[in-house]
């Protein structure tokens, strides 16, 4: 009977006491933020350092591992100017970052978020940007809601088109030889997956078909 009384159950499941406390260290914890806007993403370049991106221009920076967010700002918009973006994504890659925003908005910074420039996109671009993974010095990824797929090897100067046609480039010509279906299929993407190895799993915004690259 004594040695029942020294275990403690958690979740149905049996656990002596210091499991059961190591277990509890091991919950979520809420962490203060600097305001109370929506977060969308978030990414480190180091085991202390990271960024997160929200919207309203939500923009914060931890130098503790998460612990403590401090608000920041980009010095190429003013405060009127930011609060109206949604900034979705943020990337690090060894001091190398890279944020999107919508309206559509591209910022790079290659000293760890000190300073950031504006990277100009074409108007041309099929699809708004999706995603953008910082690869390195001067490179990164990215991708449209059309399901392009560019990459840039000097800072966003150009962009090299990795895919050869878009997602309705690629459902046009499947409708046009009269597959049953296609003319249901849409022609963006809500989602993307990429792995260590550069391919990608999309799925569409409706749905009802994946796409992979």
């Amino acid at each position: 009977a004594a040695a029942f009384a020294s275990v403690a159950s958690v979740g149905g499941i049996t656990a002596a006491p210091e499991e059961a406390e190591a277990a509890s260290s091991r919950m979520w914890a809420a962490v203060p933020l600097p305001f109370e806007d929506t977060l969308y993403d978030i990414d480190f370049d180091s085991p202390t350092h990271g960024y997160l991106v929200g919207s309203r221009g939500a923009f914060a920076e931890t130098n503790d591992g998460g612990k403590t967010w401090e608000a920041r700002s980009f010095s190429n918009l003013d405060a009127e100017e930011e609060v109206t973006y949604r900034f979705q994504v943020v990337s690090f890659d060894n001091g190398e970052g890279w944020v999107l925003g919508k309206p559509t908005l591209m910022l790079h910074t290659n000293d760890g978020g000190k300073t950031w420039e504006r990277i100009p996109l074409s108007p041309k671009l099929p699809g708004e940007p999706t995603s953008i993974l910082s690869l390195g010095p001067a490179k990164a990824e990215m991708t449209t809601s059309s399901g392009a797929v560019y990459v840039t090897e000097n800072a966003g100067r150009n962009w090299k088109a990795q895919v050869k046609e878009t997602i309705d480039a690629t459902l046009n010509r499947i409708s046009s030889s009269g597959v049953s279906g296609a003319s249901y299929f849409t022609g963006s993407i809500v989602n993307q997956v990429r792995d260590e190895q550069g391919a990608y799993l999309a799925v569409s915004s409706r749905g009802n078909f994946f796409l992979t690259w």
